[in-house]
Formats: structure tokens, C-alpha cells, sequence
């Protein structure tokens, strides 16, 4: 489903509510959910406009993921291996699934979210490795990255080996 940007959604919404009070038959109750959609919609682009102002100015929240750990999870975004997340769970006589296999983006995804949750804030790259992305929350398995040969290796391990092989930055150059 494509989503429209904010403006055109309130357009939307001004637009049925005027249809709406110009019909004869205009149920009350629709026409007061219609006026508070409307509301809402002018007060939550109201904010969002004063927080990107402030934003450009310098001022206001800082944004929950830093971008330098947001770079890191990019690394991982554009990746075409596998990423493994074990369960913890070892089942006898090979009856059921101890792992979760995810590609590039779902893992990256996954990274941002428990980024947003657990590491608001954090700017430390290595403190970032160790506790948001070395393994897996509630039973600290080890994230593991599958590559193509079927060899296995650290999530850590893999994401050093990869940012070594990355070029420098052209402003970091001598």
C-alpha cells in the first residue's frame, strides 16, 4: 500500500469531510469523527513542522538512532548473506527449527528496531557491538552470518571484516 505524504493526506480527509457536510443525509456521528480526524491530522503536522524546525536549528530531540551506528546498519542493509538468529532451543531426533534465516534487509530492519528500543542514544560503536548487536536479547545467542560457501561466522566478526574492505571516506584521505 502506498502511503501519501501528510499534506495530501489531510487533503484527503478535508475533502470527504466537505462531501460529507454537503450531503443532505450527514450522520452526526461521522460528521464529529470526520472533525476530530481533521483535528488531529492539522495538530500532528503542526508538531512535526516545529520539530523539524527545531531540528534545523540544532535544538530538540535527538534522533534515536546515531548516525554513525545508522551507517553500520546500512552495511548490513545492502548485504547479500544470510543472517542467522538461533533460538537457543535445541530439540532432539532433529524435530523442530532452532534457527531464523533473514536476508540483509529484514535483519537490518530488525537491528534499527531493537536500536530505537534498547539503544537509544548510543553513539559508541563498540559499546553498540556488545550490547545491541553482538546476539539475540532474552537468550544472548550469537548473531551469525552464513556465507555463501555455507561457512558460518560471528555477526561481529563479519561486520569488522566488512568495514575493513569498505574504501575511506574521499574527506578522510591524506
Amino acid at each position: 500500500m502506498r502511503r501519501h505524504p501528510p499534506a495530501v493526506r489531510l487533503a484527503h480527509v478535508l475533502a470527504m469531510s466537505a462531501a460529507v457536510l454537503l450531503s443532505q443525509a450527514c450522520d452526526e456521528k461521522l460528521h464529529s469523527f470526520l472533525k476530530n480526524a481533521s483535528s488531529r491530522t492539522e495538530v500532528r503536522e503542526k508538531k512535526l513542522a516545529e520539530e523539524a524546525d527545531l531540528r534545523a536549528r540544532g535544538l530538540g530531540p535527538a534522533p534515536p538512532i546515531d548516525p554513525g551506528i545508522d551507517a553500520l546498519i546500512q552495511v548490513v542493509r545492502i548485504s547479500d548473506y544470510d543472517f542467522i538468529v538461533r533460538t537457543g532451543k535445541r530439540t532432539t531426533r532433529g524435530k523442530g527449527k532452532d534457527e531464523t534465516r533473514y536476508d540483509g534487509l529484514d535483519f537490518a530492519s530488525m537491528l534499527e528496531g531493537k536500536s530505537r528500543w534498547l539503544g537509544r542514544g548510543m553513539k559508541d560503536r563498540d559499546l553498540w557491538l556488545t550490547e545491541i548487536a553482538s546476539g539475540t536479547f532474552f537468550t544472548n545467542q550469537t548473531y551469525i552470518v552464513r556465507l555463501p560457501d555455507g561457512r558460518e561466522m560471528s555477526f561481529r566478526t563479519w561486520l569488522d571484516a566488512e568495514l575493513a574492505a569498505l574504501p575511506p571516506e574521499p574527506d578522510k584521505q591524506p
